[in-house]
């Protein structure tokens, strides 16, 4: 299950699920507080994710974007140069990942969501947006969680779905949040209280890597800083 939420309420948006594709771009610049709350998601739902980088046409905004991926990939996760620029590449790079699964399409406005749809299924004619320069984001284009099957044997299946400005996480117990990011999960077991929220103990095995230059899989600085965020947004949530 993938949740949406808003000031009021907590809604289911998409079910079932073999993988989610998380669309990202060059340009506009991606959150990385969306990006992890995708993630996270993905993680306590055991589905695979995939990070797709869009626009890789454009040479310094990509190399930018994919420098600043490079932890994601340290992580583990499957991180794909794309240009939906190039209709044929884009279908060549995807196929192999698609094919016999139903996987979600997620994404911020302007990523080019509604431009891979119509890449891999040209009968589908999704509407696509134009960019807003003016505030660096995407229309929105996409206003319902739509299933799209790529294939006429009906094996593989693609689920479009809004923008996820407000991306749901708040059925997750907060204690349980490191657990749920690859890059902090390992360091949990050297804390040195069992109930450690990894924000202010001592000894804390998480806090001691984060950017610490002695070891190889320390935490970024911005990171740890998502997490801390997103901690005291869940515990805030359980007052309610």
């Amino acid at each position: 299950l993938f949740y949406r939420q808003d000031d009021v309420r907590t809604k289911m948006f998409a079910a079932n699920l073999d993988q989610v594709l998380i669309l990202i771009a060059a340009e506009p610049e991606f959150s990385s507080s969306q990006l992890s709350r995708a993630l996270i998601a993905a993680e306590e739902q055991h589905i695979t994710p995939i990070i797709a980088l869009n626009k890789s046409d454009l040479t310094e905004p990509f190399a930018r974007a994919w420098n600043w991926l490079a932890p994601y990939r340290h992580m583990g996760y499957d991180v794909l140069p794309l240009s939906l620029a190039d209709a044929a590449a884009g279908r060549a790079a995807l196929s192999e990942r698609l094919a016999g699964k139903t996987t979600l399409v997620l994404g911020p406005s302007g990523a080019g969501k509604s431009t891979l749809i119509n890449c891999l299924i040209p009968g589908a004619l999704v509407q696509t947006g134009v960019l807003s320069q003016a505030l660096s984001s995407g229309k929105h284009t996409t206003t319902s969680t739509t299933w799209y099957w790529v294939d006429a044997a009906k094996t593989t299946a693609l689920i479009d779905s809004p923008g996820f400005q407000e991306f749901g996480l708040n059925h997750i117990d907060p204690a349980q949040l490191a657990a749920y990011m690859p890059d902090l999960k390992p360091h949990v077991s050297n804390c040195k209280f069992y109930n450690c929220s990894h924000l202010h103990e001592p000894g804390c095995g998480v806090i001691a890597a984060v950017n610490s230059d002695d070891k190889p899989d320390s935490i970024s600085v911005n990171r740890y800083q998502i997490y801390s965020d997103l901690y005291a947004e869940l515990k805030q949530m359980r007052r309610y």
